[in-house]
């Protein structure tokens, strides 16, 4: 993106015994590390049968509040330079060290835990002072509204992975710009829905909910942030949706790794001609990748389950309203009213409306950090909402890490590089058979976990996440909700 191509480094993954991934990587803007971006494991989807493991998006591996933001800022820094902006390359090598080093300084287990548990997310040992005396609250101070840009935009993050990379992208843009991210919640409201799919996803339904006209009318460029780019055609799907209804003259896909083949690149060339519009793609790293085998059936279940019957009503209950709410029919409600918080970037939100979500995760992170009872806190965001819970995470203190959630279905394997250790499942408190999971979560690790719902869950409702977040060794949970 800003620096040199380097020579082609290849790297070939073991990821279980009938199936492997090469990669050949033959752009990296910053010489990051392989193994600072992401690792690799296994997923039940027959459609795609590996995953890349993202370390900096705070997903399946948990990481440092920082480091999305941090992500989140390279990936700005990136567009800022292709539109024609002076970039902050002090802070862009700032950014830098924070990734590289997010993968060292992890939680260790106790002594009592099982040995292949000693490193969370197979991630090192000690940082470098400069950067872990840096506290979280300032390095998102840092990062925020750097760039100005000079003319409208619409950023558009994918959910669910990359809903916090998306806004973090945004954050650091001040202007006349609106930030939205794509959501599978079945909502129905005063808005207009552009329905896509994500066709290698485990839940391939997206959509787009437009609340206001203006988030599409009269943009510069639409930029679109996702984690990882493969074949493309998921960022081409939804830009042609756009197109149809509301042309942009500019899209700009901002991603950390862009896998795209010959073909893929051709189909972008068509598309620009066939829309009449310029499609730009700019990423992290760029390469190609080849997997070889197959995945066996493969079952999710807690590594490390003992059979123990914990009570789940030793949880402590926090409400933390927000001014901003929408209500909105969804389909978990039996098609009634339910409250969604307004500022997620579900609904759209701008610069004015984001910094006001900044004041008011800052005093609710302050109120959160008077309430921690360990040295070692797991921030645990649900599904799409991520943003708010990383950004209040960042306000608690230091020994916290974030992560959140998720519905894609990975198999764990204790393996030293392996991408997912452990696997915890439980069903959707909102959402009746459909299953989630929360990944890297070594038993004796963290002392403490904040599990941050957007509307009110109550314990009973997830009680296999609850007995198993007790059977990691987890002392103390703390439910988190923002609406009622």
């Amino acid at each position: 993106m800003t620096t040199q191509a380097l020579s082609t480094k290849e790297k070939s993954f073991k990821i279980l015994d009938s199936l492997s991934v090469s990669v050949k990587v033959r752009e990296n803007s910053f010489d990051l590390p392989l193994e600072a971006v992401f690792s690799m494991a296994a997923r039940n989807n027959p459609k795609r049968s590996y995953l890349f493991v993202s370390k900096l998006i705070g997903k399946h591996i948990p990481v440092y509040p920082s480091t999305p933001f941090a992500a989140g800022f390279i990936l700005a820094s990136g567009l800022a330079q292709a539109l024609g902006l002076p970039v902050a390359k002090h802070l862009i090598s700032e950014a830098v060290d924070m990734l590289v080093s997010n993968r060292m300084g992890k939680p260790s287990a106790s002594k009592q835990s099982c040995p292949h548990a000693a490193r969370p997310g197979e991630l090192g040992a000690s940082l470098e002072e400069r950067v872990l005396k840096l506290p979280c609250s300032d390095v998102l101070s840092k990062f925020n509204r750097v760039y100005h840009l000079p003319g409208r935009a619409l950023f558009i993050g994918f959910a669910e992975t990359a809903t916090a990379l998306g806004h973090a992208v945004f954050s650091c843009f001040a202007g006349e710009h609106r930030y939205l991210h794509t959501t599978r919640e079945n909502l129905a409201g005063s808005f207009d829905t552009l329905y896509f799919t994500e066709e290698h996803c485990h839940a391939p339904e997206q959509r787009c909910l437009i609340s206001d006209i203006d988030l599409v009318k009269d943009n510069e460029v639409l930029v679109l942030i996702d984690d990882e780019v493969t074949s493309g055609n998921t960022c081409l799907d939804i830009i042609k949706t756009v197109h149809g209804k509301y042309p942009q003259p500019k899209y700009v896909v901002l991603t950390i790794l862009d896998w795209r083949n010959d073909k893929a690149l051709q189909k972008y060339s068509r598309a620009e001609q066939e829309l009449g519009t310029r499609i730009q793609v700019l990423a992290l790293m760029r390469g190609r990748f080849e997997s070889k085998g197959t995945s066996p059936v493969l079952n999710n279940s807690l590594a490390f389950i003992d059979g123990a019957n914990y009570s789940a009503e030793a949880v402590h209950m926090l409400h933390l309203p927000m001014i901003a709410t929408v209500n909105v029919r969804a389909a978990d409600a039996g098609g009634g009213k339910a409250r969604y918080l307004g500022y997620t970037g579900r609904f759209g939100l701008d610069g004015r409306q984001n910094n006001r979500l900044h004041d008011e995760a800052r005093v609710l992170g302050q109120r959160l950090a008077r309430r921690r009872e360990g040295n070692k806190t797991l921030c645990l965001g649900t599904g799409e909402f991520m943003y708010l819970p990383f950004l209040v995470a960042g306000f608690m203190g230091e020994g916290v890490w974030v992560q959140s959630t998720t519905r894609s279905p990975v198999h764990p394997h204790l393996r030293e590089d392996y991408g997912v250790k452990y696997a915890i499942t439980f069903e959707d408190p909102m959402r009746s058979g459909v299953p989630n999971f929360v990944y890297n979560i070594p038993p004796h690790t963290y002392d403490e976990v904040f599990v941050f719902w957007e509307r009110k869950v109550l314990p009973g409702q997830v009680v296999p996440l609850v007995r198993a977040l007790r059977q990691a060794g987890i002392p103390n949970i703390t439910f988190v909700y923002f609406c009622s």
